[in-house]
């Protein structure tokens, strides 16, 4: 057998083990955030240029394992919101933040005519940010901010 058979194997276990957990903390999510349509376009744009450079071979033995398991992760990594323990975050290699490590959090209210549109900015303690969109109006993501987070981290409301 190939080394390739090898790191199918290997990858598509690890990728299958990263696709539990990020499909454990999306199903905690209990005040969600805006779906986040790009790791889909991402993933469908690397299939391509993998193809297309010749990164990726048709033949490879594990293969149609490692592009299901990687759709689907980039389509369980778009959902993010609030869980009863953590931020649940959109992206390949944070997917948790716990609420302890919250700083600050910032509201910006955007101005939609079709539905409303909230970005927040979460600032955490080691100075790194995360944003999340919410189609919500910003007096209700203040009271869930304020029942999950608590009420001791400072939320700026702008417009």
């Amino acid at each position: 057998m190939t080394y390739m058979y090898y790191f199918y194997i290997v990858i598509n276990i690890l990728m299958l083990a990263y696709a539990c957990y990020s499909w454990y903390w999306q199903a905690k999510v209990e005040f969600r955030g805006h779906y986040r349509v790009s790791s889909i376009v991402w993933a469908v744009i690397f299939i391509w240029l993998g193809f297309t450079w010749n990164y990726i071979e048709k033949g490879d033995p594990g293969l149609n394992v490692f592009l299901a398991l990687f759709v689907l992760i980039s389509i369980v990594d778009g959902f993010s919101g609030f869980s009863p323990k953590r931020l649940v975050v959109s992206g390949y290699f944070k997917r948790t933040v716990k609420y302890d490590n919250i700083a600050y959090i910032t509201l910006i209210q955007i101005p939609n005519q079709k539905k409303p549109l909230v970005v927040a900015l979460f600032r955490t303690e080691d100075n790194k940010s995360y944003m999340m969109r919410f189609r919500n109006q910003v007096n209700e993501v203040v009271p869930a901010l304020q029942k999950y987070i608590g009420k001791n981290i400072p939320v700026e409301v702008q417009s």
